[in-house]
């Protein structure tokens, strides 16, 4: 019953003007990227050519060559991906569709389904398009191309000292394809969950504006390049150094799983609140 609901949810969610305008968003910086490197790099000999999947919109690896589009989606990527589910809950209380669903699911019922439902309809939004784009960009450039935008030779230590800080780099050295594939379904599972914070806010907190349901992940991503002004050390604390592709800068992967640890809990613990709440 609880599967059926959760898979009934997410495609009403999809179906959303919410979910359409965030992938067309992403559909556009990557159509947009597309066209840029084919202008730039068309009749490029196959041994001066980049690695094709370094071009992609989710390569922080371009930004050596050309930092616009990643610096772009980086600051919008906080208000992103609120856009696909985080307004469900807000919606449904203020057409009181919120009442005749506890009514027949059950509170507890109702809750589970409305954050799962959220977590696959981003976590889908946030990964199909970058699938999509690895599929464009592997009939459009020669794979044998392996270049890097550092121009740093394959053998030379500085370059191996960067690969091997690259999140998930034992993948990159056995397929650097498999790599990309990987990162880009992580991607899109830890978008899925910054997606469940705002509806768990909303089922804890009456929110009149929706608006101020931007501010959840807003303020949590933000947080870890304030973080990282202050801290001021050599390991990083910014969250797109670890979820965008072939960042190199020194990372610890126990941030990264504090971090996801902490969205996590706090979106249980607000949805657990919101669940002993009487509806409003």
């Amino acid at each position: 019953m609880l599967r059926k609901l959760i898979l009934y949810q997410t495609q009403c969610l999809l179906k959303q003007r919410e979910a359409a305008v965030t992938f067309l968003l992403l559909i556009w910086f990557i159509i947009g990227n597309y066209l840029g490197n084919v202008i730039a790099f068309r009749g490029m000999d196959i041994t001066q050519m980049y690695y094709p999947m370094k071009l992609m919109t989710l390569s922080y690896n371009r930004v050596n060559y050309n930092a616009d589009v990643t610096t772009l989606f980086i600051m919008l990527y906080p208000i992103l991906v609120t856009l696909p589910a985080g307004f469900s809950y807000v919606k449904e209380q203020q057409t009181r569709t919120e009442v005749y669903l506890v009514a027949r699911l059950g509170k507890k019922n109702y809750m589970r389904s409305r954050l799962w439902s959220a977590f696959f309809a981003t976590a889908l939004v946030f990964t199909v398009p970058f699938l999509l784009e690895i599929i464009l960009y592997l009939v459009s450039f020669p794979m044998e191309a392996q270049n890097d935008f550092s121009h740093l030779g394959m053998y030379e230590p500085e370059y191996a000292l960067k690969v091997h800080r690259y999140l998930g780099s034992a993948l990159y050295l056995e397929s650097p394809l498999f790599y990309v594939a990987v990162m880009v379904l992580f991607f899109g599972a830890v978008s899925g969950i910054l997606g469940m914070l705002p509806v768990a806010v909303s089922q804890a907190v009456p929110v009149r504006f929706r608006m101020f349901l931007f501010l959840p992940d807003y303020l949590l991503l933000n947080a870890t390049s304030y973080l990282q002004v202050m801290r001021k050390g050599s390991v990083t604390c910014n969250w797109y150094d670890y979820l965008l592709l072939f960042q190199d800068e020194p990372k610890n992967i126990w941030y990264l799983v504090t971090g996801i640890g902490i969205v996590v809990v706090l979106t249980a613990v607000l949805s657990f609140a919101g669940g002993k709440k009487e509806t409003w």
